[in-house]
């Protein structure tokens, strides 16, 4: 008789210990998830700071937090699932009553986007893990992380400086008023930068060397697509994103020289996404932060072929230093560039992948990405630099 007693005290218990905490191990538990800032680059380490409030006498034996970020913030110190773009990083905690509990999570910026943690599910249970009970707490946090730099000299090399099997760097961004010095003549160098007084007097030939572009302003269109035969999804992301840096590096420079500044793509951005970007020309340090947020919000959608984006806009660009910044380069896309020559600006190609289909450039520069440049090797930051697959 006592044993049945017992047993059927156990069983009142458990039974009542299931349905206390069904009804009363998420009551009262707030929750909060925040960036430590509402703006980082590309590479920076930040933090996340999470905290679990228990407004309640109860303690909750055991509580689960599952946050659901984008696979590009990297946690450290812990382990994470990745599904498709979602990184699920899981955490316990044991909740006293009236407790409160903070944990600082320190995270890498892997790449330029919009990255915003919208909920996190917790899931709760009772003392013998019988009963669980998960709910979606909302974080409605947000993160925008602009794209980073290169160095320009290094990555790219010009198709006029290919010497048997040797390249020689030199500056993408040069001026043809501003001269700085002389240097000894290049192969590939125009006979117009020659300077006569300086060959004859070191007995060889000798070139101007010039500074950075004096040019009015400076003007960088980018081609959305990663291959010529591309409709609207990009294919091969790490080449287009490799390009986003390449174009917010000259934006830098253009900056830090204090030129005015447009910036042009076949895209469209998250604020904006059936819109294609064509700025105005402007200088200034509003108008930089501008471009840097359409930098990080560019979507990777085709909204129209290039050469027929060069031909909308061609009109609206004269008399500045032209940067195209694209996967490919083509006879279509030299076509509409030379109207943008003709027109009384500097023209120069930054090609993303090692060869050119152009017959020809029509003497405007093309400066081929190097494939044995070092950043292209520092995996999931930089891209996996296998750039030559279109």
């Amino acid at each position: 008789m006592e044993l049945i007693l017992i047993v059927i005290s156990l069983v009142i218990f458990f039974a009542a210990e299931i349905i206390f905490f069904k009804f009363f191990v998420l009551r009262k538990i707030e929750y909060s998830l925040k960036f430590s800032q509402d703006e980082a680059y590309e590479g920076d380490d930040i933090f996340i700071d999470e905290v679990i409030n228990n407004n309640k006498n109860v303690f909750v034996p055991w509580l689960k937090a599952d946050i659901h970020a984008s696979k590009w913030l990297q946690f450290a110190n812990t382990s994470s699932s990745i599904i498709d773009e979602e990184r699920c990083v899981s955490s316990g905690f044991s909740l006293k009553g009236h407790q409160k509990v903070t944990r600082r999570w320190y995270t890498r910026c892997a790449k330029r986007g919009v990255f915003t943690i919208v909920n996190t599910t917790l899931t709760a249970g009772d003392l013998l893990g019988i009963m669980q009970d998960s709910e979606a707490f909302p974080a409605n946090t947000r993160l925008m992380v602009f794209p980073g730099v290169l160095r320009l000299e290094e990555a790219f090399f010009s198709n006029k400086d290919l010497l048997g099997d040797m390249m020689v760097k030199r500056f993408i961004m040069d001026d043809p008023f501003i001269i700085k010095g002389t240097r000894e003549y290049v192969q590939g160098d125009p006979l117009n930068r020659v300077n006569w007084k300086a060959t004859a007097r070191m007995q060889k030939l000798m070139v101007r060397e010039n500074d950075f572009t004096a040019k009015k302003g400076i003007t960088v269109l980018f081609n959305i697509k990663s291959y010529a035969l591309e409709y609207i999804d990009v294919k091969y992301k790490d080449v287009i994103e490799l390009g986003i840096k390449v174009v917010n590096t000259i934006l830098e420079r253009g900056y830090g020289m204090g030129f005015p500044l447009r910036f042009g793509t076949n895209a469209g951005i998250i604020s904006n996404p059936d819109e294609m970007i064509f700025t105005d020309s402007i200088s200034g340090p509003e108008h930089m932060r501008h471009l840097k947020v359409i930098l990080a919000e560019l979507i990777l959608k085709n909204h129209l072929d290039f050469p027929e984006y060069i031909e909308k806009n061609y009109n609206e660009i004269y008399d500045t230093q032209v940067y195209i910044v694209s996967a490919y380069l083509n006879d279509e896309i030299i076509e509409k560039a030379d109207i943008l020559r003709r027109n009384g600006n500097t023209v120069k190609f930054l090609i993303l992948n090692y060869t050119s289909d152009a017959v020809s450039s029509r003497g405007m520069e093309v400066f081929l990405l190097d494939r044995n440049t070092d950043f292209l090797k520092e995996g999931e930051y930089y891209g996996s630099g296998k750039t030559n697959k279109a």
